[in-house]
């Protein structure tokens, strides 16, 4: 009998300190605790889209409340028909058709045979008389007088259909969790503000920036690292409600520098806006696994 290997987003037990994390000790149900934790990606030998992000345990783990949380999924859709029909070629003779204007312009050519000036009259004449010595039939009269009125019976109708407006999938962004983190002090409010609080900068922050230039570091090092000499921001995973989110980059951490504090000029309460993006745009397996 065969069994389902467990997954590797589930929570496991953390060996480095949990930051902020009084919530639970205080008897707060832990599905309404938010906790977010740095991964490491592994398996890269297995090939692209074999990785594994596991739980770095030697790391610290940040937890609080969360509140205002958004998770926004969106994807990119076009219509290339719009511009397969007349009314992309020649905008401006659909646009007189459907407004009436050609109508209008006709009428007001043979109402123009009555002018007082006779200048219109005498064009009328002139082309009539064109018309015979060319030899224009009645019949060719005829279907001249047979479009106008159709191009007449056009007015008020378009020629956008269901068809030539259907939505065309693009792509798909990275998934956007949002929301906002309640950081409080019950004892001590360095470890229990300014603490995680710094540790969710720093993981939002570069690990490290080179400040030495490509040749000196080239000297140094040699030249195949020093063409990447700086370390990006880690990885990491968020767990809330029963869900997993992984594995996520965090884009952005907005914090109050003003805030109640203590002696030390530490924070007691702070509300931190934050924002994580998924690592890779998701697809409906990456939605079933959040709850493996």
């Amino acid at each position: 009998m065969s069994m389902t290997p467990p997954a590797t987003n589930k929570s496991k037990p953390v060996n480095g300190q949990v930051l902020g994390g009084l919530w639970s000790e205080k008897g707060l149900n832990k599905n309404l605790v938010v906790k977010i934790r740095t991964v490491i990606e592994g398996n890269n030998e297995g090939g692209q889209g074999n990785q594994t992000y596991d739980v770095d345990t030697s790391k610290p783990s940040v937890e609080s409340i969360f509140e205002d949380g958004e998770f926004t999924i969106e994807s990119q859709y076009s219509t290339p028909f719009e511009s397969s029909n007349p009314e992309g070629r020649m905008p401006n003779l659909m646009g007189m058709i459907q407004s009436g204007q050609i109508s209008a312009a006709y009428f007001s050519l043979f109402a123009a045979v009555n002018d007082s000036t006779g200048l219109a009259t005498a064009g009328a004449e002139a082309g009539a008389a064109v018309a015979n010595a060319t030899g224009m039939s009645d019949s060719v009269r005829g279907v001249l007088s047979d479009a106008e009125s159709k191009l007449q019976g056009l007015s008020g109708r378009s020629n956008f259909t269901k068809l030539n407006s259907r939505q065309i999938f693009t792509s798909s962004n990275s998934v956007r969790i949002t929301g906002s983190l309640i950081f409080q002090a019950w004892e001590d409010a360095k470890a229990e503000v300014e603490d995680p609080l710094q540790q969710l900068q720093r993981w939002a922050s570069a690990t490290e920036l080179s400040s030495q230039s490509l040749i000196v570091g080239g000297l140094k090092d040699g030249f195949s690292e020093s063409m990447f000499p700086s370390i990006i921001p880690p990885l990491v995973q968020v767990e809330y409600g029963g869900k997993t989110y992984s594995p996520m980059v965090i884009e952005s951490v907005s914090a109050p520098i003003t805030a109640p504090m203590n002696k030390n000029g530490d924070r007691i309460a702070v509300k931190v806006q934050v924002t994580l993006l998924s690592l890779t745009a998701w697809d409906a397996q990456n939605i079933i696994n959040m709850r493996r």
